[in-house]
């Protein structure tokens, strides 16, 4: 079941101590504003790529559902939307393989699939409350840098009493970008859970990890 710490609530110390190695040092050139129609997320001298545009796309589906008055009510079918449109966006299976590293070679079809469906639910769990808690708040798209197939945006969460910033890693599949890794207050999702995976694979099994 994966019931381990989520990141994005308790940060590792380990996690936490890797963080200037996630955030982005290079400055990024920033364009004209870009006036946008969406109500719940916002520009700031940003110019919108293929990416961050994929990106902005599942960022309104997603505000559009915590926001709307009857899906407040029916948390269940809020959840089973929530998980649709995240689950068109992120690439759970890379970032899967990437936070067991060397560890998911070892292991089998069958066990490798077992591990991404925990995994996809624990990342959906952790993404999904990080965002209902902010219900009222905007999303401001500030930067993005796109080197080839690889896209890095940062994005600010920002409601009455605070702000969160999260920073989406993204990879060109297809004709589409998904996510493969975001960090939350500049801690990586995956370095985070690698790091927590780790250590239980090496003090039990990684059976042990699957029935935690």
């Amino acid at each position: 079941s994966l019931l381990l710490v989520t990141p994005s609530l308790a940060l590792s110390k380990n996690a936490v101590a890797s963080k200037k190695a996630d955030t982005p040092q290079k400055k990024i050139s920033k364009s004209e504003p870009i006036k946008v129609a969406a109500v719940n997320s916002t520009t700031t001298g940003f110019g919108f790529s293929e990416a961050a545009t994929d990106l902005k796309l599942t960022v309104d589906q997603v505000l559009e559902i915590v926001t709307d008055e009857n899906m407040r009510k029916d948390v269940q079918s809020r959840r089973l939307a929530l998980r649709k449109v995240i689950g068109q966006r992120f690439d759970f299976r890379k970032m899967a393989r990437h936070t067991l590293d060397t560890v998911w070679g070892t292991r089998s079809r069958k066990e490798q699939a077992q591990f991404t469906r925990l995994f996809k639910k624990l990342l959906e769990k952790s993404y999904m409350h990080m965002i209902e808690n902010f219900q009222g708040g905007k999303v401001h798209f500030l930067s993005e840098r796109v080197k080839g197939d690889y896209a890095f945006i940062k994005t600010n969460i920002v409601s009455t009493d605070r702000t969160i910033s999260i920073y989406y890693k993204l990879k060109r599949v297809g004709k589409e970008w998904r996510v493969y890794d975001f960090l939350v207050q500049g801690v990586s999702m995956v370095r985070n859970y690698r790091f927590q995976f780790t250590k239980v694979i090496r003090q039990e099994s990684f059976k042990g990890l699957l029935k935690r």
